[in-house]
């Protein structure tokens, strides 16, 4: 097991809790699909008003010895980092492929707490970052209730081809189908005019779907304001996918109201990608 900081690595942040130690798991099991190699990020606590390093009461290092029992191919490496929580998850992130992190809370990510730390990485960082609970499954292989399934909320208002493109390489990658479940809520329109929403659906699709073409997919149209509808859809499924537009204002997170809700709906893996950088 290697100490040296890797780019492009599966990124998990690690304290010790249930919901940690599920997002660990489910990181190692992605960063083996990937093809990618795992690192387990822990933030030191520092203690006193001259920020002495405090001896951390749970160390990673056992979990990565776990992992690597579970997948010896996998290159995992551990960093405790002497820093506040907030500022190591950023900086790793800034070096990731992707970022996972345990749901904090009340108990299941129905009590989720708005503003934890989870949220606010979720909602500011520069990569995609998948929420895990610890009531998370690690997922069926896909069946016609849509077990095992990867569920993309689209909004074809504002689609962006990031969560489109991660939600098919999930999909390719388990070799699990891909359920689109899109909406909008007035309709279309470009700077032609109106705009057909099967139109607009086969375009925001179309080069991924012919980059994947073994990867089934089907469509739902769904009303506006439509997470308890998403929740229901994804209501089996090993993974849901939603797109982050960019943020407003320079600390806030944003992560739009229907994923707030659909949040406090469901327990599975939920995978929050960033919007492409607005043209300038």
């Amino acid at each position: 097991m290697t100490r040296a900081i890797v780019t492009g690595a599966v990124v998990a942040g690690t304290d010790g809790s249930a919901e940690s130690l599920a997002a660990a798991d489910w990181a190692a099991d992605d960063a083996v699909r990937r093809g990618l190699p795992l690192r387990l990020v822990q933030a030191v606590p520092l203690a006193g008003p001259r920020e002495r390093v405090t001896r951390p009461a749970w160390s990673a290092h056992p979990t990565a010895d776990e992992i690597g029992r579970r997948h010896p191919d996998l290159s995992v490496t551990v960093d405790q980092i002497a820093e506040q929580v907030l500022p190591v998850l950023f900086s790793a992130a800034d070096s990731a492929e992707l970022m996972v992190l345990g749901t904090r809370g009340a108990g299941a990510v129905q009590e989720l707490v708005l503003g934890s730390t989870a949220l606010t990485v979720a909602g500011r960082a520069p990569v995609p970052v998948v929420l895990v609970s610890a009531a998370s499954g690690t997922g069926a292989p896909s069946g016609a209730d849509g077990a095992g399934d990867v569920v993309l909320g689209l909004d074809l208002a504002a689609p962006d081809g990031r969560s489109v493109e991660f939600a098919f390489d999930e999909a390719a990658r388990r070799g699990a189908r891909l359920r689109v479940v899109h909406g909008w809520s007035e309709p279309l329109h470009d700077g032609a005019g109106p705009v057909d929403p099967d139109q607009a659906l086969a375009a925001a699709l179309g080069a991924w779907a012919e980059k994947h073409p073994r990867t089934p997919v089907v469509t739902e149209a769904v009303v506006a304001a439509a997470a308890a509808q998403l929740a229901a859809a994804a209501s089996h499924a090993a993974l849901l996918v939603l797109g982050r537009r960019p943020r407003t204002t320079p600390v806030s997170a944003h992560l739009g109201s229907t994923a707030h809700a659909v949040l406090r709906r469901v327990t599975l893996p939920v995978g929050i990608v960033p919007h492409a950088p607005a043209a300038t």
